[in-house]
């Protein structure tokens, strides 16, 4: 039994260090300027081929260097890897995000996937629970003609639903008007499983229109919050084409394609919400096929209300796996908690 001792460790991490900013192979006279091993060009070869045997190292070609294998990574993120970090850019980049919470919800996690992705040069994914359990808590009615009508809906948790209705008689803007009063002041608060539709009609008391009108607009409500969803917001799928060169383009088909099959992504970022931790998978420590010329580097993060979602980024095996790991986690950071009190 072979033990990675101290100095084929300075050489994987050498090797691993250099490859993830070169993407080209690294010879021993580059280990021995990279490490400062005060030993000779053949020793290092030697420890090179031990660790070629070993599976950490492959040699793409007999004249040249060695490149890392993903037992390498693995060993480097385990073993070897500094401390997580983020440049001052990219903290600041992440927090303006979040500064202004006047936004909507769905465009806040679709910007975040997006800022993920370039921050990270990868694919990068949002799993966002959008409950059930959210109430109402405004309705507006916008009309845009005699008998033409738009509901807009606002949960609790700020997601916006807009939803257009037609309607067989002309309404008034001053019965639309009292119409959205109305609304308001029965549903808000109310869940899916508390309102009753036939209710909120018969209290009101307007014309067949005005009445026409209520019931479009709470049968509206009632769907759109039977209509809340897991979403995965995904940013930055373009990177993957920049990577064919590395994996090959069937590869990147292969991977656009799961990434269009949405629900590949959400059993992937699902996985996350149960390990409640970083989680870095290498190359085949990937279920998912697509992804085993990849590393993906996810997190979970908690909602409120006991809701948790997920996020991560999908990228080649040599991807910069400390400051990727740190975006991460600062974008995890700033997902969780405060983001999710309601708003007054």
């Amino acid at each position: 039994m072979v033990t990675i001792d101290e100095r084929k460790s300075a050489i994987i991490q050498a090797i691993v260090r250099s490859f993830i900013l070169t993407g080209k192979p690294v010879g021993s006279t580059a280990i021995s300027e990279l490490t400062g091993l005060k030993v000779s060009s053949a020793t290092i070869r030697n420890e090179m081929a031990t660790l070629e045997e070993l599976g950490f190292l492959m040699q793409p070609h007999t004249s040249a260097g060695r490149v890392p294998t993903d037992i390498a990574y693995r060993y480097y993120v385990d073993m070897l890897m500094s401390r997580p970090r983020t440049s001052p850019g990219e903290a600041r980049a992440i927090e303006s995000l979040f500064e202004a919470r006047t936004r909507e919800i769905e465009s806040l996690f679709q910007e975040a996937s997006i800022l993920l992705s370039r921050l990270t040069h990868s694919t990068a994914m949002v799993f966002a629970p959008f409950s059930a359990a959210d109430t109402v808590r405004h309705v507006d009615l916008v009309r845009l003609g005699p008998r033409r009508m738009m509901v807009i809906v606002i949960t609790s948790k700020g997601q916006v639903g807009r939803r257009m209705v037609t309607l067989e008689k002309e309404v008034s803007p001053d019965t639309t008007e009292r119409a959205a009063s109305h609304l308001n002041r029965k549903l808000a608060g109310l869940g899916l499983e508390d309102l009753r539709a036939d209710e909120v009609v018969r209290s009101a008391r307007f014309g067949e229109a005005g009445m026409a009108l209520l019931r479009a607009a709470v049968d509206q409500v009632c769907e759109h919050l039977g209509a809340l969803e897991e979403r995965v917001f995904i940013g930055g799928t373009s990177n993957i084409l920049r990577e064919m060169s590395i994996a090959g383009s069937e590869w990147a088909q292969l991977l656009l394609e799961a990434m269009e099959k949405q629900y590949i992504i959400l059993d992937l970022l699902k996985d996350l919400l149960a390990e409640r931790r970083l989680t870095v998978r290498i190359g085949e420590e990937n279920k998912l096929e697509e992804l085993q010329k990849c590393s993906f580097v996810g997190k979970s993060y908690p909602l409120g209300s006991g809701l948790l979602g997920s996020l991560g980024v999908v990228g080649p095996t040599c991807m910069d796996y400390e400051r990727i790991i740190g975006v991460v986690e600062l974008m995890a950071e700033n997902l969780a908690g405060p983001l999710w009190e309601p708003l007054d």
